[in-house]
């Protein structure tokens, strides 16, 4: 609310949004596969379990990676760290989002529907940690979107000295 109002020309998704899109999009593309690769047996990455277990690794990596951009999406700019807990609201719908997760994961008749299987303990820390990689990935994307104002405005001092 601090920021004025968008001009009545500007686009909703612009440039810099859509690249902001396409890079989160990768990085939770390359970290759901991978672990989908590094859960399988014969793959890339030799793997230990079959296709349901990895399956399961897979799709609980990609919802907590979509938990972990929900925290990256508060702002475009400043880090994930800066006032972290100040929205209770969004803290609950992560809370229900992995509550429910975990129901898919463990509950019986929810294995049946979604055609997953149990994890383990090192499998979630594993999930957990390649999922948090479009956490990491969007702070250095972050990082350097707040640093290139100040190069671009170097630049622009620099031209104008030449004239």
């Amino acid at each position: 609310m601090t920021r004025p109002p968008r001009g009545l020309k500007d686009r909703v998704i612009d440039a810099e949004m859509m690249k902001g899109v396409l890079f989160v999009g990768l990085v939770m593309a390359v970290a759901t596969l991978f672990t989908l690769d590094a859960g399988l047996i014969g793959g890339l990455i030799e793997g230990q379990h079959g296709i349901t277990e990895a399956r399961t690794m897979a799709f609980t990596t990609l919802v907590l990676a979509q938990l972990f951009n929900c925290l990256n999406a508060r702002s475009d700019r400043e880090s994930v760290f800066r006032h972290l807990f100040t929205n209770r609201a969004l803290w609950a719908a992560i809370a229900v989002s992995l509550v429910l997760q975990i129901a898919v994961v463990y509950v019986p008749f929810l294995n049946a529907a979604f055609d997953t299987s149990p994890l383990t303990g090192p499998e979630w820390l594993f999930c957990a940690a390649m999922a948090s990689s479009v956490l990491w990935a969007s702070e250095i994307w972050k990082l350097a979107k707040r640093h290139r104002p100040a190069r671009q405005e170097v630049r622009l001092e620099k031209i104008d000295r030449k004239r």
